[in-house]
C-alpha cells in the first residue's frame, strides 16, 4: 500500500506473524496542519490458526481485511468485538472492514478509521482509555524491570526473546541507577553485576560492536576504546563458555595482532588493519555459532546465576 513504510523487522510466533509499519496523513484542519502519525500493526495468522486475534488492549482501531470465508470473517470479528470490550477507560469502538485488497480500498478504509480516531480524541473519548493504558504499560514495564529478576521469570520469557529480555532489565536498572545518583555511568552499573552478568554484556558488547564496525572497533587508543582491554577478554571467555569456539579463536587472533602492533596504545599499523579486516571478514561468515542463540542456551543453563532482587533506589 502506497505510504506504508516499515518501521522494524517482521516479527514471527507459532500461528501468526506481525509487521510494524507507519503512514503519515496530511492534516485538514485549521489547527491540524502537522501531519498525524499513524503505527500500524498489522497481522497475519497462519493456516492452522485462521481465527487468531492479537493483544487489543491498546489499539485505537481495528482494520479487518475479508478473507473470502464469510463465517471466518464473522468469527473474527466477534472475537475483536470482545477483545475491544475489555479494553480500560470504555474507549468507543473503532472497526473498519476493507471490501478488498487493492490499495485504494486499503487506504480509504485506513483513513476512515484514523478519522474516526481523531474525532473520538477531540471529543475527549480516548482520554481515559490512554491514561490506563500508559499506566498498565508503565506498571508491566515496571514490574518487568525493577521487580525480582526470578529463574520462573526468566524460564517463562519465549524462546529467542529471553537475550532482548534480560538487556532491557538490565539496561533499565543501569538508567534509574545513573538517575538517582547511585552509579556515574551505565559502564559502573554494570561492573556491579555478577561475573555471569557481565560476561553476557560483554559478549552482547562485543557483537555489536564487530557488526558495526568490524574487529579493529574493539582496539581502540586510550581515549578512543568502545571496549577496554579487560571486557574483551571478559567477552573471550565468555564466547569460549557458551561454545563459539570459531568466533573466539578469531577475536584471539585479533588480540594477538593488536598486542604486536601496540594497537591498545594508539598507534598504526596499514599490515595489522588489512589482517584486522580479515579476520571481521572471517568472524561475519562463521553462521553457525548465533551468539544470541548461544547467549539464550547459556542463560538457560543455570538461570539461578542470572536472578536479582527486586530493584530499589
Amino acid at each position: 500500500m502506497p505510504g506504508l513504510s516499515e518501521q522494524r523487522l517482521p516479527f514471527a510466533r507459532d500461528g501468526w506473524e506481525r509487521r510494524e509499519l507507519s503512514l503519515s496523513f496530511d492534516g485538514k484542519g485549521s489547527h491540524e496542519r502537522l501531519p498525524i502519525l499513524v503505527t500500524v500493526l498489522a497481522y497475519g495468522a497462519a493456516k492452522d490458526r485462521p481465527s487468531f486475534v492479537p493483544d487489543l488492549t491498546s489499539a485505537d482501531a481495528v482494520l479487518l481485511l475479508e478473507s473470502g470465508d464469510a463465517a471466518l470473517d464473522a468469527q473474527v470479528a466477534s472475537a475483536v468485538d470482545e477483545a475491544l470490550a475489555k479494553r480500560l477507560g470504555s474507549p468507543p469502538r473503532i472497526v473498519e472492514q476493507a471490501k478488498g485488497h487493492s490499495a485504494d480500498v486499503l487506504k480509504t478504509a485506513l483513513r476512515e478509521a484514523v478519522k474516526r480516531a481523531v474525532k473520538a480524541l477531540k471529543t475527549g473519548e480516548l482520554n481515559e482509555f490512554w491514561k490506563q493504558s500508559v499506566r498498565t504499560a508503565s506498571a508491566a514495564h515496571d514490574a518487568a524491570v525493577f521487580g525480582p529478576l526470578t529463574i520462573e521469570k526468566m524460564t517463562s520469557q519465549p524462546s529467542g526473546e529471553l537475550v532482548a529480555f534480560m538487556l532491557r532489565v538490565v539496561q533499565g536498572r543501569a538508567r534509574r541507577a545513573v538517575a538517582s545518583g547511585r552509579v556515574p555511568n551505565a559502564e559502573a552499573y554494570g561492573r556491579c553485576l555478577s561475573a555471569r552478568w557481565q560476561r553476557l554484556l560483554a559478549v552482547h558488547v562485543l557483537e555489536t560492536l564487530v557488526a558495526d564496525a568490524g574487529v579493529a572497533a574493539l582496539f581502540g587508543a586510550p581515549d578512543h576504546r568502545a571496549m577496554e582491554r579487560e571486557e574483551v577478554t571478559f567477552a573471550l571467555a565468555g564466547l569460549k563458555r557458551m561454545g563459539a569456539p570459531k568466533k573466539a579463536a578469531l577475536v584471539e587472533r585479533a588480540l594477538a595482532v593488536a598486542r604486536e602492533a601496540k594497537l591498545w596504545e594508539g598507534a598504526a599499523d596499514e599490515l595489522a588493519a588489512k589482517v584486522l579486516e580479515e579476520l571481521s571478514a572471517h568472524f561475519y561468515a562463521v553462521d553457525d555459532e548465533p551468539l544470541r542463540v548461544r547467549l539464550e542456551e547459556d542463560i538457560r543453563k543455570a538461570p539461578e546465576d542470572f536472578t536479582l532482587g527486586a530493584y530499589e533506589d
